[in-house]
C-alpha cells in the first residue's frame, strides 16, 4: 500500500470519527447527557481535555487503517469495508459502551444509543477506509 494512500486513509478516518462523534455525542445525545448533568464533567472541563478525545480518535484511525491494509482481500471494497466496520464495532463501540454502562450510572437507553451510534460510525469508518485503500488498477488494465 503506498504511503500516500495510507496517510490519506488515516486522515479521512480521523475526520470521519471526529465528525461522527460530534454528531452522536454533541447533537444526538446532548439531551441525554444534560439529563445526567451530575455524572459528567462540565463542558468547560471537557473542552480543556479535548486534545485527549482527538488523540483517542487519532489512535483509532491509525490502528484501523493499519489493520485493514494488512487484512484486505482481493474482493470488492464495499463488502470488505462493511465486514471490517462490523468487526471494528465489535472490537471498539460495543465493548466500550458496555463498560461505560457498567461504570457510570446512566440509563440503559443511553448505552443502547452509544452502541447504535458508535457501531454505525465504525461501519462508516470501515467503508471510508476500504474506499480509499482499494487497489489501484494497473495502467492499460
Amino acid at each position: 500500500m503506498p504511503m500516500k494512500k495510507t496517510v490519506g486513509a488515516i486522515v479521512a478516518a480521523l475526520v470521519t470519527i471526529m465528525l461522527g462523534r460530534y454528531l452522536i455525542h454533541g447533537l444526538w445525545l446532548a439531551s441525554d447527557y444534560q439529563a445526567g448533568v451530575g455524572t459528567w464533567r462540565t463542558p468547560e472541563a471537557m473542552m480543556h481535555r479535548m486534545y485527549l478525545l482527538q488523540l483517542s480518535a487519532l489512535c483509532v484511525a491509525i490502528a484501523a487503517v493499519l489493520i485493514y491494509v494488512r487484512g484486505v482481500e482481493p474482493k470488492p471494497w464495499p463488502g470488505q469495508g462493511l465486514r471490517f466496520g462490523i468487526l471494528l464495532a465489535l472490537l471498539t463501540a460495543i465493548p466500550n459502551s458496555l463498560v461505560q454502562y457498567s461504570v457510570y450510572p446512566v440509563h440503559h437507553i443511553v448505552a443502547l444509543k452509544w452502541i447504535i451510534g458508535e457501531g454505525l460510525l465504525a461501519i462508516v469508518v470501515g467503508l471510508v477506509i476500504a474506499a480509499i485503500c482499494q487497489p489501484t488498477k494497473a495502467a492499460g488494465a
